[in-house]
């Protein structure tokens, strides 16, 4: 790509952010499907440009992990920052940084950080509880995993998604692949709004990690119903990995 033309596409990119990012994330964040959102835009936004912000405030607010969740993952973050006073003299602090809510617990504007990140038990051998998931003993599957998000907490809960056969890479094309006519195929049982939910999520990898929200433990019990889910749920408080 020339200067002038990635000069151009980095304005146009900057420019709808400015314009509707915010709206991008905030419609996101209350759970409006990437169509519904280009639909609520006051600014003209193209259907990419939109799925581009609204992918990243995703991966930001951890909603999709690219890695299989994990305890070390989500360890409280600490960070070592230097203070100084009128006087000049200078002191050490040691603040914490909440991994769920990804803001620092203690407040240190303009402060010199002098450590990255240290992770707690990020060198530590984890090994999964791993459960098998038995109708007859655990009952209905979304109400298992809504005991499970309950007892964890939402935001320490996400199921394993392969779904990137539901990528359209196609769009200079009338028809979709084969394999995404067949991946649509495998979502039939879900009702309109699922079926355009994970349509309007870019699926990065074979296999991506999405929280354990409502609507995700809906459709997965529903895939799972019909026999076109398989997967894993992981649970991190428990440290429990339920292989479905």
């Amino acid at each position: 790509m020339d200067r002038p033309e990635y000069f151009q596409t980095a304005l146009s990119s900057f420019a709808t952010d400015v314009a509707c990012g915010g709206a991008i994330r905030h419609l996101t964040d209350i759970g409006y499907t990437l169509e519904q959102i280009v639909a609520r835009l006051d600014y003209p936004t193209p259907r990419s440009k939109a799925q581009r912000i609204m992918m990243e405030h995703l991966y930001e607010r951890r909603v999709l992990l690219l890695q299989e969740p994990s305890p070390a993952l989500f360890a409280q973050q600490t960070q070592f920052v230097e203070e100084q006073d009128a006087y000049g003299r200078r002191t050490f602090r040691k603040i914490s940084v909440d991994s769920n809510s990804q803001e620092k617990m203690t407040d240190a504007p303009d402060l010199t950080r002098l450590s990255q990140y240290e992770k707690e038990a990020k060198t530590q051998t984890f090994l999964w509880k791993e459960l098998k998931y038995d109708r007859k003993r655990d009952g209905k599957l979304t109400e298992l995993l809504h005991r499970k998000c309950e007892e964890n907490g939402e935001n320490l809960c996400y199921v394993s998604c392969a779904f990137d056969f539901l990528n359209n890479d196609s769009d200079s094309q009338n028809t979709l692949r084969q394999e995404e006519k067949d991946g649509e195929e495998t979502i039939n049982c879900l009702n309109s709004r699922q079926r355009e939910y994970l349509l309007g999520i870019r699926w990065e990898k074979p296999v991506v990690y999405h929280r354990l929200d409502q609507r995700m433990r809906e459709i997965i019990g529903k895939l799972y119903e019909v026999g076109t889910y398989n997967g894993a749920c992981f649970f991190i408080k428990t440290r429990e990995k339920l292989c479905l």
